[in-house]
């Protein structure tokens, strides 16, 4: 069948094409028409690779015939429909006017259709005497390949008429996609099928035909589905970097293949094939230095994704709500080139507020309302304003979306979610230079999200008048974010279980927390670590990654998957070069069992009551932060909690603290404090080791300290 088999591949395209256009633009004339445009495809593409298997012995040619015929017919129709696309894309023309069309346009087509596919007009007669199909053409057959190419050109013109006539750049945009895609496309179709033959004929061409069909389908697809600007200016550095690195190294390096060539003619065969590699070998090696050097330079020369996002990574919390806002303004105007910022964050009253607009416009959005559903459900967190006025998921709510960029001044709205609550949102204004944005703007969006997401949440949780007004020093702020971290924790209740922790912060700064979440009457949740860094930045740190690891708790059911997004939500979206240490952990007391992660604690004792000892069972750990995916390195565990039997784990604050004289409190220490206390709670057992430790090192304490301490309670005989 050889190429043959591209028609039958091409058919899932189709398919996928027609799905995703339905998905997102059935409730519009335009949506409908490119899914109809793919529908029709996929069968000529079926009718076309049919036509070669029923041309072979053993078949009845006149089937080969009728479907050779009806292939013909559906490029027909494709083309019918393509003429009516642009008729009703971006928008649909006047009601007056489309029906004029339709008048004219629907009856011909049908016409054509018939006469394509019943009589000898279009083709006479279809056949393979060996590998390539011959067929016969019939006395109209010019008439019908130049009305297909006539209506694509026709298309392509009315399109470029409607895009000199729109004032949207975006909309412009989709149209000269739309019409060079239908242009190409049909192209390729008209000249795979025989466009410049007449008489009998061979085709040998053919096979490609359904490859320019995807080719349409898919270009009309993308232009339907396309709401953002082409970044005209990345795409020319890419190009002109392309064509400077085969200028510098690939025409250089094809001439001296050539010469290499020439030579062997006349020496030995092995010359040009040794030369051929050592030139390739260098040529790489040029390569990847050229671009290192050069390309990669002129990509960053106007850039400022990188630059962003590291300047947003450094703004200082400390500083108060004001000047956080002026700073993230400064930045992000200098950056961008806009005039117009506002910030919307959630009272917890039922209403997004605008709490900062200093050149920009002001809202409230109601957190019942539709449009704050939206900005919740919509699956992307960003929004441009060229996207709510094209793409079809905003279409319910088009209007007010629309008036909210309005009244906000503004090109791009970024919603900061909390889970899937909105909590923030920063609405970008045009650009000074009036320049809508574009592709790469979104990337970069994107790129910065995580720290308008800690700015926004610092913003709603922190950073609130009636707090800043009353609390004025870094010290205070701190101690009250850790007090409200620890506090917030679903506490171990459970007959068979009694447990406690001592949380104690160096100087009313840093970064250690534990929690507990409840899963179930006998199940919890447990982390508990050290996040890296010092004063409020530290301690900001530590509650949003508490929060994040709450909200990852809610969607993610897999152990390796959660702590994978944590150190993920690290990596990305923290200030560059913080890490958690720490350790997570399953508890399920119905089968007495204890599953964790050790990501870098460095103690994890239990007590096993048959050999009246501890033993240490925290294995190697891989500290979150540092590389970007965590999930080959994590090992889970599983401890089994026999009756009697305790659990105690501590952070380096513990262990690594020193008296006057140098001495380490250590593991050993704390085995001792602990054992020596089994026979009192848990709470007792904490407090008395603290002890200790203070007493160790003169009551001096230099670094944040965790202590957790599970005992699991003996079983009454019945």
């Amino acid at each position: 069948m050889g190429l043959t088999i591209l028609a039958f591949l091409s058919i899932p395209g189709f398919a996928v094409l027609f799905f995703i256009v339905l998905r997102r633009g059935r409730d519009t004339p335009a949506g409908r028409i490119v899914a109809a445009i793919a529908a029709a495809l996929a069968l000529y593409s079926l009718a076309q690779g049919l036509v070669f298997i029923l041309t072979g012995p053993g078949f009845r040619q006149s089937d080969a015939l009728l479907l050779e015929r009806a292939s013909g017919a559906l490029i027909l129709v494709t083309h019918v429909l393509v003429f009516l696309f642009a008729l009703n894309f971006p928008t649909p023309l006047p009601r007056f006017a489309l029906n004029l069309m339709l008048v004219v346009a629907l009856p011909l087509g049908l016409v054509a259709a018939y006469d394509a596919t019943f009589t000898f007009d279009y083709i006479v007669s279809v056949y393979r005497p060996w590998t390539t199909i011959f067929r016969t053409e019939g006395r109209f057959y010019k008439l019908f390949v130049f009305g297909d190419a006539g209506l694509a050109a026709l298309s392509s013109l009315l399109l470029g008429i409607r895009l000199l006539a729109s004032k949207s750049r975006v909309q412009r945009q989709r149209m000269a996609v739309a019409a060079a895609f239908i242009l190409i496309g049909a192209a390729l179709i008209l000249v795979s099928t025989g466009l410049f033959t007449t008489g009998q004929a061979k085709r040998p061409s053919y096979v490609f035909a359904p490859v320019g069909a995807l080719f349409l389908a898919g270009g009309i697809t993308y232009a339907f589905r396309l709401s953002r600007l082409f970044d005209w200016r990345t795409i020319g550095r890419t190009l002109l970097g392309y064509a400077a690195l085969f200028g510098a190294v690939g025409l250089p390096s094809g001439i001296v293949v050539a010469l290499l060539v020439l030579v062997g003619k006349s020496t030995s065969t092995a010359v040009p094939a040794i030369g051929a590699l050592a030139v390739f070998v260098g040529a790489a090696l040029l390569g990847r230095l050229f671009f290192k050097r050069f390309f990669v330079r002129l990509g960053a020369s106007h850039d400022y994704r990188e630059k962003l996002e590291s300047e947003l990574a450094g703004v200082d919390l400390a500083q108060g709500r004001d000047a956080v806002l002026a700073q993230v303004y400064e930045l992000l105007s200098k950056a961008i080139g806009f005039t117009d910022l506002a910030v919307l964050i959630d009272d917890d009253q039922g209403y997004m507020r605008t709490i900062y607009a200093p050149t920009g416009g002001r809202a409230t959005i109601e957190r019942a309302s539709k449009l704050a559903e939206l900005l919740e459900k919509t699956g992307s967190n960003i929004i441009l304003k060229t996207e709510a006025q094209t793409d079809p998921t905003y279409a319910d709510l088009r209007e007010p979306l629309l008036e909210l960029f309005e009244s906000l001044k503004a090109e791009a709205l970024i919603s900061v979610l909390e889970g899937r609550r909105a909590m923030g949102l920063f609405a970008l204004g045009a650009r000074s230079t009036g320049a809508e944005y574009t592709a790469y703007d979104y990337d970069a969006f994107k790129a910065i999200y995580g720290k308008l997401f800690v700015i926004a949440y610092y913003l709603k949780n922190i950073a609130r008048e009636s707090i800043m007004t009353t609390v004025d020093r870094e010290i205070a702020l701190s101690d009250q974010i850790i007090r409200f971290a620890l506090e917030k924790v679903d506490r171990i209740e459970h007959a068979k279980a009694d447990a406690s922790w001592v949380a104690r912060s160096a100087r009313s700064l840093g970064g250690d927390f534990i929690d507990f979440v409840r899963l179930s009457s006998d199940r919890w949740f447990i982390v508990m670590g050290d996040v890296s860094g010092k004063g409020l930045s530290a301690s900001m740190n530590m509650l949003i990654l508490k929060s994040m690891i709450r909200t990852f708790l809610r969607v993610e059911k897999d152990f390796i998957g959660l702590v994978s997004r944590v150190n993920a939500f690290i990596k990305e979206n923290l200030p560059k070069g913080t890490f958690f240490a720490g350790v997570f952990g399953y508890l399920d007391l119905a089968k007495d069992a204890f599953y964790y992660i050790n990501c870098g604690v460095p103690t994890i004792l239990l007590y096993s009551p048959s050999f009246d000892t501890f033993i240490e069972v925290q294995g190697e750990g891989k500290i979150l932060g540092f590389v970007k995916d965590i999930s080959p390195f994590l090992k889970p565990r599983k401890l089994l909690l026999p009756p009697g039997s305790a659990l105690v784990s501590a952070t380096d604050g513990i262990l690594d603290s020193e008296n006057l004289r140098g001495e380490r409190f250590g593991k050993e220490r704390l085995r001792r404090s602990v054992h020596e206390r089994l026979h009192l709670s848990s709470a007792e057992i904490s407090a008395g080791a603290m002890e200790d430790f203070l007493s160790f090192t003169d009551k001096r304490q230099d670094d944040d300290i965790t202590l957790f301490v599970m005992k699991l309670n003996e079983r009454k005989a019945t």
